[in-house]
């Protein structure tokens, strides 16, 4: 008998170990237009890993920090986002100037018109439309709707969506100048509403539940780069991009 349940210990105690231990929350979204599918998963700490569903870079977003990692010949390379907004700031006329470090009633205000309208649903979730104005400079009294969700369980998936966001917008700096910085206060702006599951039918929530994922899931892959070593890629990179080099 002794044996038997020595066994059955055994037997418990391996699979402990090789299932996943870290219970969490999925949300998928679909980007209608470009048939794509936008992975979110959140652990219950609020850490998150967020990627398109086929692409080898992600997100992670850990202790309140946005973490970039870029996959090439299967090395993986990391940035912290707000390193890369400081260091974008030392190769080119400031930009962000501290942005990321702003609590928000400090952070620059985005010049936008935001109505309450009907209640709706996406992916099973609640929420309520806002109507949006000021984001097209073209056309400022042009709507855009955001059904935004107050549901708390999404709100971690609304935090690392806005960071994967500007993770976007950042390295758009050098083409785009301070419209980064106004893309950025936009963005914090629409997502203190909370978390947004429909953006004009264009971007929406398609599912969100529980999941459980692997132990290292929400480890960094590799230590970050410096700012000093960000600044110093950033410059070969715009040196190999001059014309002075074109042969």
């Amino acid at each position: 008998m002794r044996r038997m349940l020595l066994w059955a210990y055994i037997g418990i105690a391996l699979m402990l170990a090789t299932s996943p231990v870290e219970a969490g929350l999925r949300a998928i979204y679909i980007d209608v237009a470009k048939a794509k599918q936008l992975q979110i998963d959140v652990y219950d700490n609020g850490d998150a890993r967020i990627a398109e569903v086929g692409n080898e870079d992600y997100g992670l977003l850990l202790g309140g920090e946005f973490y970039i990692v870029d996959v090439e010949g299967g090395k993986p390379t990391v940035a912290r986002l707000k390193d890369v907004a400081t260091a974008m700031d030392q190769v080119l006329p400031p930009i962000f100037k501290g942005l990321f470090d702003m609590a928000a009633d400090q952070a620059p205000k985005a010049e936008l018109k935001i109505d309450p309208g009907e209640a709706g649903s996406a992916g099973g979730r609640d929420g309520r439309v806002y109507h949006v104005r000021g984001l097209d400079s073209s056309n400022p009294a042009k709507a855009t709707d955001y059904l935004i969700s107050a549901d708390p369980e999404l709100k971690p998936v609304g935090i690392a969506l806005e960071a994967f966001m500007n993770a976007a917008i950042v390295p758009a700096a050098p083409l785009i100048g301070a419209g980064a910085a106004e893309l950025i206060a936009e963005t914090r702006t629409i997502f203190a509403l909370g978390t947004p599951i429909d953006v004009g039918g264009r971007f929406r929530l398609n599912l969100a539940g529980k999941a459980a994922f692997p132990a290292a899931y929400f480890r960094l892959p590799a230590r970050p780069q410096s700012v000093e070593q960000l600044v110093a890629a950033m410059k070969l990179s715009m040196a190999k991009g001059s014309p002075g080099d074109a042969k």
